[in-house]
């Protein structure tokens, strides 16, 4: 992305810098003091912030330390105009990449904003490497669990089908055995009884089926083969229309949208090139169910209604690759900052018991890491959230 942020209050001097940076390829924002700088991060998070010692009021080192709480993912330079030790010592340990004294000559600069994506991009890949071992881990563990689970439910659902059948065969004979199939004759107690036997079956078998259900999804975690809505290509692996999926997928909650008052907003480029996905019998066919479970999220969170918006395009990848990019935003409920962190661990959920298995977000996590691809959540308390899906342009 190049993303980088500029914050001095020498106006002159940082709009040139912004002018020869962007000459060389950066995309580049600047701001006059702390505050505006501290806003345009919290609107979108820079790569790299080049940061003014000497700022009005909130000074560098000040705004680093907010910058590294609001954005710890990014990456900071300070600039000086003095060669003070104690400050670059003082700016380091609040964890900025360099420290460089003004005026700093243009290539120079260039080097430093370089050298400080590296060190972002090695250290978001390490997180991505630990975050893919936890996954893998849970899935295997959830794997284990699901098994071991299914195999008593399953029992439980043949014995609750049983129950039921035995009920319905013994109130047929009490009917028959006191004069009727009408059951006219059939003591009270007794009809109470088996009334009560076939309840209990049925409450029985859809328990088990509840549990069966949670186990399916915890399967999900393991990324196993499932067949998916896909074009199969000769040479082997998958074709998806991105467009085309998001519509119907859409389309298949055009009933509950209305009953909840939702209004959809959809932009989809019909000339978006085709998703060409690993074949099934590989991890993470099931693109449909990642989306999905992400649009349900969506709608989950405006029951009273609202506006859904979904987009699908293109942009610009890692080492000049083309990415599709999906986004998805609500003007729902929001997530609360210390429930963002948690949305893709298995079984968190804000939800009452039994409205939901806090699974869904954690699937679409993992299927779309399998294909190589990325999901990022943005989210404010009573401002909506804002789902960006990408997947790489093979």
């Amino acid at each position: 992305m190049n993303a980088v942020l500029l914050v001095d209050d020498e106006r002159d001097f940082v709009d040139l810098l912004a002018q020869r940076l962007g000459a060389r390829g950066f995309s580049v924002r600047t701001a006059y003091d702390a505050e505006e700088a501290l806003r345009l991060a919290a609107g979108q998070e820079p790569d790299v912030a080049v940061l003014d010692i000497g700022l009005p009021g909130m000074d560098g080192l000040a705004l680093l330390a907010e910058l590294k709480r609001l954005r710890p993912g990014a990456e900071a330079l300070m600039l000086t105009g003095s060669n003070d030790l104690a400050t670059a010592v003082a700016g380091m340990k609040l964890g900025a990449a360099d420290y460089l004294v003004k005026p700093v000559p243009i290539e120079r600069l260039v080097e430093a904003i370089s050298r400080a994506q590296e060190r972002r991009q090695e250290r978001l890949e390490s997180y991505r490497m630990a975050e893919t071992a936890k996954m893998a881990a849970l899935g295997h563990m959830a794997e284990g669990v699901a098994h071991e689970i299914n195999n008593p439910v399953n029992t439980m659902d043949s014995l609750a089908g049983w129950l039921g059948d035995l009920a319905a065969e013994l109130r047929s004979e009490l009917a028959a055995g006191l004069g009727g199939e009408s059951g006219q004759g059939v003591p009270e107690a007794a009809a109470a009884t088996v009334s009560e036997m076939e309840k209990s079956a049925a409450k029985l078998g859809e328990q088990a089926r509840r549990v069966k259900a949670v186990t399916a999804k915890l399967l999900c975690l393991c990324h196993k083969p499932r067949p998916a809505a896909l074009v199969a290509l000769p040479g082997g692996g998958e074709k998806v229309e991105l467009p085309r999926l998001v519509a119907e997928l859409l389309d298949e909650r055009r009933g509950r949208m209305a009953a909840a008052g939702v209004r959809a907003t959809t932009t989809l480029d019909d000339g978006l090139p085709p998703l060409m996905l690993p074949g099934v019998g590989l991890p993470g066919a099931d693109l449909a169910t990642a989306l999905g479970n992400i649009l349900d999220n969506a709608l989950d969170a405006m029951p009273g209604g609202g506006e859904l918006t979904v987009s699908a395009g293109t942009g610009a990848g890692p080492a000049g690759g083309r990415l599709a990019r999906i986004e998805i935003a609500d003007t729902g409920h929001g997530i609360l900052p210390a429930h963002l962190p948690r949305v893709f661990e298995p079984f968190f959920s804000t939800r009452d018991v039994g409205q939901g298995t806090g699974l869904g977000l954690t699937v679409s996590y993992g299927t779309l890491k399998s294909l190589g691809g990325d999901i990022e959540i943005e989210s404010r308390p009573g401002q909506g959230a804002r789902v960006l899906v990408t997947l790489p342009l093979r």
